[in-house]
């Protein structure tokens, strides 16, 4: 009776923990106080060219709410997001026909998730083809038979490409239902609103995976990376010294259902929080070539959430920094990290990757005895094999499309 009391007594700690965590970042005035100093001395210093979107309903509209109205003049009041209902997702096998003739039709398992349809090999179970009806407009039809039962059906893109992507299930009931299950993620879908056919312009877009940066946003949870690849002289250079495809690496938390932001150190700011609609509405996401999004597959726990806030406010303020000397720490343990984050509390200094590897850890997520300093942007890529982490995984790389 003693343990269970006791157990109750650890849970409504970390319960009160969280709570008390949670007030301190949502009252913080966060919406860019961290952030804009460096991001917006960037945006002084890179020439853009500004990018031309027929799409009235740009992105960044589409993620503003009450409180971050403020930022952009050119807002209409009235502009409210509608939260999308979340639908079933459904996982089967279809039979798809293949672009040569010779070959007929092959076997592929398929699987529809909040608005993406995938399809990989029966055999190695490797990703095929994604389309994204969130990120490019695609337009359904049926075949049917005499009797009108739909016996095939085709998904085509919408735009300067003549590619079609044509399924049947074993028997007419089956692809029935596959293509109703299909249209109802179709008629939610960003596609089906906006004409998108931007990426009719890339060879085979169907062979990598994306996500919009409204899906981010509903669908991101604690511990998921940003890996982005900057535009600037100085990334270049980095990116040439490390061998790396990126330069900054950044977690995300959310707070609430509907407020995200990314954790991350920054040379001007050191150990900061961005808010993810700040960060679009600022249009900051053009000081990057490309910035990618790797989910986090953990157990969430409550002892999770509290651990990962407790760890972000008593880190944020912390200066940003790429000493050379700490390269030389090529190990650590458990205990050496405590004593180090213990006599260094107030001047402590995080590089980016430094940061996210230190919250990795206090989440028991990587190993304690390689120091946090030997992790660079480019150790979280999908690239690096040698990432291996404890009782978790990462997702593929998604290229977040913006400009939608």
């Amino acid at each position: 009776m003693d343990s269970l009391t006791s157990l109750q007594q650890r849970e409504f700690n970390d319960k009160q923990l969280l709570l008390k965590n949670e007030k301190f970042i949502k009252g913080a005035n966060l919406n860019s106080q961290y952030c804009k100093d460096f991001r917006e001395s960037l945006s002084d210093q890179i020439q853009k060219t500004k990018e031309t979107n027929s799409n009235p309903n740009h992105l960044s509209l589409l993620l503003i709410h009450n409180q971050s109205l403020m930022y952009s003049s050119n807002l209409n009041d009235n502009m409210a997001i509608s939260h999308r209902n979340a639908i079933q997702p459904f996982f089967g096998a279809l039979l798809k026909k293949s672009p040569h003739w010779i070959q007929g039709y092959k076997l592929r398992q398929c699987s529809i998730i909040n608005r993406v349809f995938r399809y990989f090999s029966a055999e190695t179970h490797k990703l095929e083809g994604v389309l994204n009806f969130d990120v490019q407009t695609y337009q359904l039809i049926d075949i049917k038979d005499k009797q009108g039962n739909v016996i095939e059906f085709i998904i085509k893109p919408i735009g300067k490409i003549e590619k079609v992507f044509q399924f049947k299930g074993s028997n007419f009931q089956e692809t029935t239902k596959w293509f109703q299950i299909i249209q109802l993620h179709l008629q939610d879908s960003f596609g089906t609103l906006n004409k998108l056919t931007s990426l009719c312009l890339y060879d085979k877009f169907w062979r990598h995976e994306r996500i919009s940066a409204q899906q981010l946003d509903e669908e991101a949870e604690d511990g998921d990376l940003l890996l982005f690849r900057g535009k600037s002289f100085n990334c270049q250079i980095q990116r040439a010294l490390t061998q790396n495809d990126y330069d900054h690496v950044g977690l995300l938390i959310k707070i609430e259902p509907d407020r995200l932001f990314i954790f991350e150190s920054l040379p001007t700011n050191g150990v900061s929080l961005c808010e993810w609609k700040t960060f679009n509405i600022k249009e900051w996401y053009k000081l990057y070539e490309k910035i990618v999004y790797r989910r986090l597959k953990a157990n969430r726990s409550t002892a999770f959430k509290t651990k990962l806030l407790d760890f972000v406010t008593n880190n944020l303020g912390k200066e940003f920094s790429c000493a050379p000397s700490k390269l030389l720490l090529q190990n650590s343990t458990t205990l050496g990290d405590v004593n180090l984050e213990a006599a260094k509390q107030f001047n402590r200094t995080y590089f980016c990757s430094e940061l996210i590897a230190k919250s990795y850890k206090t989440l028991g997520l990587l190993p304690k005895n390689v120091s946090s300093t030997q992790y660079w942007p480019g150790s979280f890529s999908q690239k690096n094999p040698k990432l291996k982490l404890e009782q978790a995984e990462l997702s593929d790389e998604y290229l977040i499309d913006f400009c939608i």
